[in-house]
């Protein structure tokens, strides 16, 4: 094959990855579906997936946690403790991991390792990248219900007391806890927390029977190791009766948060100082958490593939130099 040939391949295959389209993913706990949503205009426009998504893995319930690795590759984690590995490709999902135990949920992970709470456990898994062995990671004193877990801003690994509204820090070179927020002063249930550009901590509630995001500020900017300044706690918004799941900050600067009994997704500002006064989303059966990924384009390698093999037979028949 010529030099020709290949320099057409590889701007062949750029051109499609250029077209790779950033889409909002929701997973179901309620059928094991993600669905995707095409964020850009004033409600979220559904966006076809492959069938391997609906539901991923063939697996009817429990979907929840997502995160890529640095190949591209999608994760999920289940309500059965089961986490599922996209292929390259974006067709399939096979079993990555399978812990066994009930109720997993969230999911994260540094260079090496993923992350994964338990509802209703002050436990925590470990999950290598490398061969998918995991470990159970005690959480500290004080962690009554593990729900949200993400890796922070400074390389520590968050998690979120449901029962309470707690967080807590664990820095992984150390092995060691600490509180990061004590107790936010207004009682209720907290799900997951997201970390804003700005310095800001969010954090989604449900207090009574309403589903809310509240935002924090550190004890002093800058420094995480400070923790988070419990007087600081501002509501950004309600989400209405029901119950929040699910936040995460979108590549259009907006927080997008999940309304879990109501089926719902909503969106902030931008600059996320107040939640729209309506649902984003609306008909999602239970979602529990929110990811932003590119979508796979699973014609794409065969596109690629009938190309490569036309410019080969064109090259056979000598009609490239």
């Amino acid at each position: 094959m010529s030099r020709f040939v290949i320099v057409g391949l590889a701007c062949l295959a750029g051109a499609m990855c250029a077209r790779a389209q950033v889409i909002m993913f929701v997973s179901e706990y309620g059928t094991g579906n993600l669905r995707g949503y095409d964020f850009s205009g004033p409600s979220g426009t559904p966006v076809g997936l492959p069938p391997a998504y609906t539901p991923v893995g063939g697996v009817g319930t429990g979907a929840d946690g997502m995160v890529t690795d640095t190949a591209g590759r999608l994760y999920v984690n289940r309500g059965d403790g089961t986490i599922y590995r996209r292929s390259l490709d974006g067709m399939t999902f096979s079993i990555f991991a399978s812990i066994g135990v009930p109720d997993l949920l969230d999911l994260t992970r540094d260079a090496t390792h993923l992350y994964a709470a338990r509802y209703g456990h002050p436990t925590l898994y470990r999950v290598s990248l490398a061969d998918a062995s995991w470990t159970v990671l005690p959480g500290p004193t004080g962690l009554d219900t593990s729900d949200g877990v993400r890796i922070g801003p400074d390389g520590r690994l968050y998690a979120v007391d449901s029962t309470d509204g707690q967080i807590f820090a664990y820095d992984l070179s150390t092995a060691t806890w600490a509180t990061f927020l004590s107790g936010p002063p207004t009682p209720g249930i907290a799900s997951q927390v997201e970390f804003g550009a700005d310095g800001r901590v969010f954090l989604s509630r449900t207090v009574g029977s309403d589903a809310r995001v509240y935002s924090f500020t550190l004890n002093t900017p800058g420094v995480w190791s400070s923790g988070l300044n419990p007087s600081s706690e501002t509501l950004i918004g309600s989400l209405g009766a029901g119950s929040a799941t699910g936040i995460r900050i979108g590549p259009d600067g907006r927080l997008y948060a999940n309304n879990f009994a109501a089926g719902e997704v909503w969106r902030s500002d931008v600059g996320i100082t107040s939640m729209q006064s309506s649902p984003y989303v609306t008909g999602v059966s239970y979602p529990g958490s929110i990811f932003f990924a590119p979508i796979p384009e699973p014609g794409a390698a065969a596109l690629l593939l009938m190309a490569a093999g036309g410019f080969v037979l064109a090259a056979r028949r000598g009609r490239l130099g």
